[in-house]
């Protein structure tokens, strides 16, 4: 799946990555959103009198942006949102079959993501995930709903999104989707245990491999030369550099996915942010 443009969470830019996985490439950044929300500011303030000038319901320090900022993103790209409950045609559609239409939005509580379809298999693009999450078909249903029940707010993007690479190669071959849904099934069953016994013991990895180090710490033993009197002999130092080198995984992992390297030129794609941005404008 490293083919297709996925951001992990950080801080609450799930709007940005919400966007940019819609989109497939790293089209907006934080800055590029706030400008968005400064203006739309600018023109709420010329409609209220009691409008503050330090204050925004569009965005905050925080990250956050709200969905009218979403809305003028896409429109750059003449893409719109229509709400999933909504009476519009395309609602309509979307419900009674949601594998017709090409891309959902989700929002709940300030969090957004996206859910698309790249080349013939639908993808769920949430930032909460270390990775896209394929999805079926028939599970795509399941999952609208189950959202709905929760209170999500779901709403279709209408429009043509803007070609990617991704779409072009997964049109083109065949994935193993069974193989693939088997291996995400496995994953989330050992990710739950994993929760499970951190909440049973009251430490999460981090904290482990802390307490761990301090304890090491605390003998006058170098953890480099001898854990313990035990270990002294060969057989026993080898044993003892593979437990450091267990403790070491799954912070070396942490740094690898944190380092995802990115394929798309940063400047021809502000220069067509702004290009787009200005073409809209103009038909103001």
């Amino acid at each position: 799946m490293e083919l297709i443009h996925h951001e992990a969470q950080e801080g609450l830019l799930c709007a940005q990555h919400c966007l940019n996985s819609l989109l497939q490439g790293d089209y907006y950044s934080a800055i590029d959103l706030a400008n968005i929300a400064h203006e739309i500011d600018r023109i709420e303030r010329g409609y209220m009198t009691d409008y503050s000038a330090n204050e925004s319901s569009n965005y905050d320090d925080s990250g956050f942006f709200s969905i009218q900022v979403i809305q003028e993103a896409l429109k750059m790209w003449s893409l719109e949102l229509v709400p999933f409950k909504s009476s519009n045609q395309l609602a309509c559609l979307a419900r009674q079959d949601p594998t017709e239409l090409k891309a959902y939005i989700c929002n709940y509580k300030q969090h957004w993501y996206t859910i698309r379809k790249i080349g013939k298999y639908w993808f769920n693009l949430n930032s909460m995930f270390k990775k896209p999450e394929l999805i079926s078909d028939t599970y795509l249903t399941v999952l609208l709903k189950q959202l709905e029940h929760e209170g999500y707010s779901i709403f279709i993007v209408d429009g043509d999104l803007p070609n990617c690479q991704a779409d072009q190669i997964l049109n083109e071959i065949n994935l193993d989707t069974k193989e693939i849904l088997r291996k995400q099934n496995t994953d989330k069953e050992e990710i739950k245990k994993g929760s499970q016994l951190n909440e049973n013991t009251g430490f999460d990895d981090d904290e482990l491999k802390q307490a761990i180090k301090m304890s090491l710490q605390e003998t006058d033993y170098d953890p480099h030369e001898k854990l313990y009197p035990s270990l002294a002999n060969e057989e026993d130092s080898e044993l003892k550099r593979a437990i450091e080198l267990s403790l070491q995984a799954n912070s070396n992992q942490k740094v690898l996915d944190e380092c995802s390297p990115s394929t798309s030129d940063k400047l021809d794609q502000a220069e067509e942010i702004r290009r787009r941005r200005l073409d809209f404008l103009n038909k103001q």
